[in-house]
């Protein structure tokens, strides 16, 4: 069984024109009835540094999850006092904060440098123990680097390392600016899995439309089971300094998924509302 996470924050933090916190509420609500696992809602975040994201609070508030429905919440946050508000949200399950093992995209992305990230780390898992939320630690630039900083896969072996022993279980690798090929995120995903059997990976993966079947094939055959997804592959990270590379879009991969005959949660029926809702948002 294949695990989605679709990204409505990752889709629109970098768009510059303000999404009415009404439109994005009804958006998610129509998310919640897919059948994702989990949904990325939003950042806990500077409204000044990412305005789109300034009333995250109060789409939270707003969003009707369904009885029935088993997909958890996540939010994403920089820092120790935005952790603390984002765990008084009954709605969150989750807590993700990014961790880049590129110390210049620390700094670009959170004006931090590993230090001060740790201690931020730290502190967040203390946040969620005592809230009953679950922290993530997203590892940005996973599959190689683009600022010149020493990378490779004994180096994000060794920071999972320092997450693992800290007891995180749950950890995204991000190719942040789609500087990794299908055979290295095939090489990387294949030797972290059997590394660290007990910690669920999670592929967050920006890529070029013509590499995306070649990405997630390499991922998959590795023994990837837990893909990030965005509609329309809408998104990029803004804060690395490069171009925007796009997020694996949703409906390339579960076109994917149907084709191979992989099981998924996915409603097909509730499915198709939320692509005609998300053409309405992105466009």
């Amino acid at each position: 069984m294949v695990k989605i996470t679709e990204s409505p924050r990752d889709a629109m933090q970098s768009l510059k024109e303000f999404i009415p916190t009404k439109k994005k509420t009804e958006y998610i609500n129509e998310l919640f009835k897919v059948g994702f696992d989990i949904i990325d809602i939003g950042s806990f975040v500077s409204g000044k540094v990412v305005p789109q994201m300034k009333d995250t609070y109060e789409v939270i508030e707003n969003v009707t999850i369904p009885k029935e429905s088993n997909t958890k919440i996540s939010v994403l946050t920089g820092n120790i006092k935005y952790a603390d508000i984002a765990s008084k949200q009954d709605k969150v399950t989750y807590i993700n904060y990014p961790f880049a093992i590129s110390e210049t995209f620390q700094k670009k992305n959170l004006n931090s440098n590993f230090n001060r990230s740790l201690k931020v780390v730290d502190e967040i898992i203390n946040i969620c123990e005592k809230n009953n939320k679950k922290p993530i630690i997203s590892i940005a630039t996973a599959f190689g680097n683009p600022y010149d900083d020493d990378w490779g896969i004994d180096i994000l072996m060794d920071w999972i390392e320092v997450f693992y022993e800290k007891g995180i279980r749950y950890i995204p690798l991000a190719d942040t600016t789609a500087s990794g090929t299908p055979h290295l995120i095939g090489l990387v995903l294949e030797n972290v899995i059997r590394e660290f059997p007990d910690v669920e990976f999670n592929l967050h993966l920006h890529t070029k439309s013509s590499e995306t079947e070649s990405k997630i094939k390499a991922a998959y055959e590795a023994g990837c089971r837990n893909f990030d997804t965005v509609f329309n592959s809408m998104g990029g990270c803004p804060m690395t300094g490069k171009e925007l590379i796009t997020n694996l879009n949703t409906s390339d991969f579960i076109n994917w998924l149907n084709a191979n005959s992989i099981e998924h949660n996915i409603k097909n029926s509730f499915f198709e509302s939320a692509v005609k809702k998300a053409a309405d948002i992105f466009t």
